[in-house]
């Protein structure tokens, strides 16, 4: 078995993904976020309220090294900004599969206005255009991934990894 990596933007489904996937391969679910916030002890919102954005880059890089050389076997759904800061996508590209998860940006608008938990998106003004500006400025990374999937997500991305198997 490999390593798989799914990318993509604030509220693409990414989690969600991972889960379905743990459910139907042996593959091990990990939420990069969720691993952060268990081993520093503090909510992704609370470390970009008390800290800064870079502060938590560097712990978000530093946590996925730690997974990369602690565990194997895994789906891993990163942050939405995960790849695109220190080097984190050579990093991902030589550990395994990186697969971005492209739904419609309407979607995203949709998910993340539900939200309260996404730090880049606390003012609910403009959620449109923050989320076509920040898929502007990581495009160009995402679309470096192994695979671009961006309809049947679930069904799709588990295709993927039975025929990477």
């Amino acid at each position: 078995m490999k390593n798989y990596f799914l990318l993509g933007m604030p509220g693409s489904g990414k989690t969600t993904i991972a889960n379905f996937i743990a459910q139907n391969t042996n593959l091990n679910k990990i939420d990069l976020d969720k691993e952060i916030e268990k081993n520093y002890n503090l909510s992704i919102l609370n470390i970009f309220k008390n800290k800064d954005e870079s502060y938590f880059r560097n712990i978000e890089s530093f946590m996925l090294n730690k997974i990369i050389k602690e565990k194997s076997n895994f789906i891993l759904s990163t942050g939405g900004g995960t790849p695109c800061f220190n080097d984190n996508f050579k990093i991902i590209s030589k550990n395994g599969i990186s697969i971005f998860i492209d739904p419609p940006k309407s979607l995203l608008v949709e998910r993340i206005k539900n939200s309260t938990n996404r730090p880049l998106f606390q003012n609910k003004k403009n959620i449109k255009k923050k989320v076509n500006e920040l898929y502007e400025l990581r495009k160009t990374i995402y679309k470096k991934s192994n695979y671009i999937i961006s309809s049947n997500l679930k069904k799709e991305t588990l295709s993927i990894i039975k025929l990477e198997s």
